[in-house]
């Protein structure tokens, strides 16, 4: 009796597994370090997160030619999404992370001053979904704010 309850229990949570996507299963290809998409600095990017849908991770990499004062301003469309958005240097230790603010439609990470070199943006959905708007700025002119 005891062994038919283990296998009831296992094949249950087994089944369980199978019934949703992994936090990452569905990524697009930019769900790691290793995969994240090149982006060009003082422009626009739009993307998405899901962590219910399997696209739980984003991750974005850019250069800088020379040392620069950076701030990553980001736009939500979904503002209730829970995401933590981390930057890292170019062997992933993190220099700086902040969690969004539920009901903020627009955030600010930094300034923070950067050497010349490559970063990586790991942008981690842990519950809901939004499309999102990033730029990369270093002072230039940038993009003018989304008009929601």
């Amino acid at each position: 009796m005891r062994t038919r309850s283990l296998f009831v229990l296992l094949s249950l949570a087994t089944l369980l597994a199978a019934c949703g996507p992994g936090l990452d299963e569905n990524t697009g290809g930019d769900g790691t370090r290793g995969e994240a998409r090149a982006v060009a600095v003082d422009a626009a990017v739009d993307d998405r997160v899901s962590a219910d849908q399997g696209d739980g991770t984003d991750w974005k990499k850019f250069d800088l030619d020379d040392t620069a004062k950076v701030t990553v301003r980001f736009w939500w469309d979904e503002p209730g999404v829970n995401v933590t958005i981390t930057l890292r240097d170019e062997l992933g230790q993190k220099l700086t992370a902040m969690k969004h603010a539920s009901g903020q439609r627009e955030e600010t990470l930094g300034p923070i001053k950067l050497k010349g070199g490559s970063y990586f943006l790991e942008i981690a959905a842990s519950a809901g979904a939004s499309v999102y708007t990033f730029e990369v700025q270093t002072g230039g002119a940038g993009t003018p704010t989304p008009d929601f």
